[in-house]
């Protein structure tokens, strides 16, 4: 651990803070209901500072429920949620308010910053979520014991002051530069889709077919299946097979970005003679696409020779006739105006996502010569390959940008950030009166003879 600098103290969340808790007024009573109190849930933490809340609870609510007021400026933590598997929601109150159960609230006294407080949280999040957490079935929740004995480096209450102007003026810097870069990939995805639509209607190639002396005119539609030489899912036995090497299974998940993508891949060992594995094994350009499950729609070119591969149940396997150019048929698959577009309705007409086999025989497809199905091909490899590489700078920067968030909090926090003041009062004095005060508050009053 660095060592912090003589002015600051360590101190636990039980030296200086009070924890307050939250309840749920009975909603049978209308009475405890649509009040100007606000009402935080976790459903409310998804800013920084919270000044509204969805639901607002009475005075009544307050008087005759398990509901507490908690002031304005208290410091809230979600302490039960899936969410708690990877994040610690932590927000202020801009109004004195009411939880719910799945909140706390930690009120803290005179010299003691909430930004501060708040920012230590974040700073110290992944630690205290390995400390503090309680895994459950559906659930993780915090362990208030063990919250309130984890310890937080404490600055003199100006230093913190100074902390908190620092890091909010470095994060909003990041901030506007994370949004301009969304912005910018953003813009990528709708370049990527003007594209595709300008391939598939003959923009993209309207000067190769002048340069060829091609007549321009209205493109024919085909159905896919015209051009179908197979096309088949896996069945639902491949779970007998599985192995820990063998022949790749390609499952869902490895076709989530529209590319095959081996990382994370399963293998299966069939017996010998085994004809579901004839049936389902996939060659070199065949175009695979997902038919249930959250990426239902999502299409991969197999490009290379992978050996011995199958397909699973949620995942269809189109080998096309020489007539159609697989790259083109993938591209258009990929169309949000082309193919891409007529699988969505048909996946989400009614009813649970899914395609069936007919679904995809139903896809209608512009065709154009083989000489100009392999140049728009050409021309979309090459600039969708551009827009994916200035993609991934894009991602590299967003990630350096969280990984610089996550410095300035360590330097923050461990005396760095800002410069120490001599003049300013020591940590540990502060801690000491903030003891001393919370000892005379719960101290018995002596009675006058």
């Amino acid at each position: 651990m660095t060592e912090l600098p003589n002015s600051w103290e360590k101190a636990k969340f039980a030296d200086f803070g009070t924890w307050i808790g939250g309840g749920t007024p009975s909603k049978a009573n209308s009475d405890f209901w649509n009040g100007d109190i606000p009402w935080i849930s976790p459903k409310d933490m998804k800013s920084k500072i919270i000044r509204a809340a969805i639901d607002g609870i009475t005075e009544d609510a307050i008087d005759n429920s398990a509901a507490k007021l908690v002031p304005a400026g208290s410091v809230l933590m979600v302490i039960r949620s899936g969410i708690l598997a990877h994040t610690l929601p932590i927000a202020i109150t801009a109004m004195d308010s009411a939880l719910n159960q799945d909140l706390k609230a930690l009120t803290l006294p005179d010299g003691i910053s909430s930004e501060f407080i708040a920012w230590g949280m974040r700073a110290f999040e992944q630690s205290i979520l390995v400390s503090c957490r309680k895994g459950g079935t559906t659930v993780h929740s915090i362990e208030m014991p063990s919250l309130a004995a984890f310890e937080l480096p404490i600055a003199p209450t100006n230093e913190q002051r100074r902390i908190v102007a620092r890091i909010e003026a470095m994060f909003d810097e990041i901030d506007h530069g994370v949004e301009n870069l969304k912005k910018a990939k953003a813009t990528l995805g709708l370049y990527r889709q003007s594209l595709l639509k300008a391939a598939f209607e003959g923009r993209l190639t309207a000067d190769w077919r002048a340069r060829n002396g091609i007549a321009t005119g209205n493109r024919a539609q085909i159905y896919l299946n015209d051009c179908i030489e197979f096309l088949t899912s896996g069945s639902r036995g491949w779970a007998d097979y599985y192995a820990d090497q063998g022949d790749i299974f390609i499952r869902a998940q490895n076709l989530k970005h529209d590319r095959l993508k081996l990382e994370d891949i399963a293998y299966v060992k069939l017996p010998a003679g085994n004809s579901e594995g004839m049936r389902t094994r996939v060659k070199r350009g065949d175009i695979l696409i997902t038919i249930t499950g959250a990426n239902v729609t999502k299409t991969a070119l197999v490009e290379n020779d992978l050996g011995v591969a199958y397909v699973s149940q949620h995942v269809a396997l189109c080998r096309l006739s020489g007539e159609l150019n697989p790259r083109y048929v993938w591209h258009f698959l990929l169309s949000k105006s082309g193919g891409r577009k007529q699988l969505e309705e048909a996946a989400y007409g009614a009813g649970k996502p899914g395609l069936n086999l007919t679904n995809i025989r139903e896809v209608r497809i512009p065709i154009c010569a083989p000489e100009e199905q392999a140049e728009i091909a050409r021309l979309l490899d090459a600039r969708l390959s551009a827009a994916e590489a200035l993609e991934a700078e894009i991602d590299a920067s967003l990630a350096r940008a969280e990984a610089l968030r996550q410095s300035i909090l360590k330097q923050a926090f461990s005396g760095k950030l800002v410069a120490q003041d001599p003049m300013d009062e020591p940590a540990a004095t502060l801690l000491a009166r903030i003891k001393t005060a919370r000892r005379q508050k719960t101290s018995p009053r002596k009675i006058s003879a």
